[in-house]
């Protein structure tokens, strides 16, 4: 399934992707925070343990090391100090997502960089992107619209949601994980959501309104997008949420994906690639009471999805569910 990522390649985990996307959109420099540092810290060991191969590289803070040893050293994968990588110049570097910051952390490290243009990365990663493209394939809910002040947000939540049961979202074109957003219902902006949202419009940020659908099931297709800009469907997940829609696991089941999940998600894969991306992309779909979204977003960078494919591809007849595993505490004395 995986033979598209060739090798060997040197990991780095940046689970604050979007935040520095957002803080570049504002004009202001990325700080980055203890938060994310966790976030990275959990997916590099779950990465180590489901997706890399032998002879693949992680970087990791030094601190990160003792408890990762096991894990590397039974996948066969070197782990490389940030500090201090050594000789990295036969792997290609692979971040969780490019950004300004990975790509200095890859020229550091000295190994072999091929990143698609960052202003593509930007773009296509902004949920003004998808929002787009779901417009034009004639997916989009008609009520959805892009805001970019208090006044028009204000007017699109009264007009689309009238009745006081109408379910909302806000959220901010680089939100993740449940992230930078504001849940509502009914026709008027609560205070706390409404100064949410003031904040964002006082950065410069525009806003995506939508109607919110609660999901019966949700879909990630995962796919590959070579040098050469051929684009390859790898699979399609099932994330399990939460009712905030909180990613809480991993549904791994043999049964097939909708073809309207994959088929979309190829259309998603063919766009990214005529847009000059290359790596990495997942695409979100869901299946609702009233129909289906199979265009809910786009992440143009590694994602969960991968790897419960990848655990999935282990044992493809077993019907079981599987989630993120924090990494053991660090042996004594190390």
């Amino acid at each position: 399934m995986f033979d598209v990522l060739g090798g060997p390649r040197l990991w780095h985990i940046n689970a604050d992707f979007e935040a520095e996307w957002a803080a570049l959109a504002r004009g202001r420099r990325h700080a980055p925070t203890d938060r994310w540092a966790a976030r990275s810290r959990i997916l590099a060991y779950n990465l180590l343990n489901c997706l890399l191969r032998p002879g693949d590289g992680l970087l990791a803070p030094r601190d990160w090391l003792p408890s990762f040893a096991a894990a590397a050293g039974a996948a066969g994968v070197e782990l490389a100090p940030l500090d201090r990588p050594g000789d990295q110049s036969a792997r290609l570097f692979t971040p969780w997502g490019w950004t300004p910051s990975a790509l200095a952390v890859g020229e550091r490290a000295g190994a072999r960089l091929s990143p698609p243009p960052l202003d593509v990365v930007a773009r296509v990663n902004s949920k003004a992107y998808s929002h787009a493209l779901e417009r034009e394939l004639g997916l989009a809910d008609a009520r959805a619209r892009l805001v970019v002040s208090e006044a028009e947000l204000a007017a699109q939540v009264a007009q689309a949601c009238p009745r006081a049961d109408d379910l909302w979202v806000v959220k901010h074109p680089y939100g993740v994980a449940a992230r930078e957003r504001v849940l509502g219902r009914g026709p008027a902006l609560p205070p706390a959501a409404a100064a949410w949202c003031r904040r964002r419009f006082a950065d410069g940020d525009t806003l995506l309104f939508e109607p919110w659908q609660p999901a019966i099931r949700e879909y990630g297709a995962c796919g590959f997008i070579d040098a050469a800009g051929d684009a390859t469907l790898l699979g399609v997940s099932r994330p399990l949420m939460n009712g905030a829609g909180t990613l809480i696991g991993y549904e791994l089941t043999p049964s097939p994906a909708p073809e309207l999940v994959r088929r979309v998600g190829s259309e998603v894969g063919a766009r990214l690639a005529a847009e000059g991306y290359r790596g990495p992309w997942g695409c979100d779909a869901l299946e609702h009471a009233r129909g289906w979204r199979p265009l809910l977003e786009i992440n143009a960078r590694w994602t969960v999805g991968f790897l419960a494919l990848a655990v999935a591809a282990r044992a493809p007849e077993t019907h079981r569910r599987w989630r993120l595993e924090a990494p053991p505490e660090a042996p004594a004395g190390a």
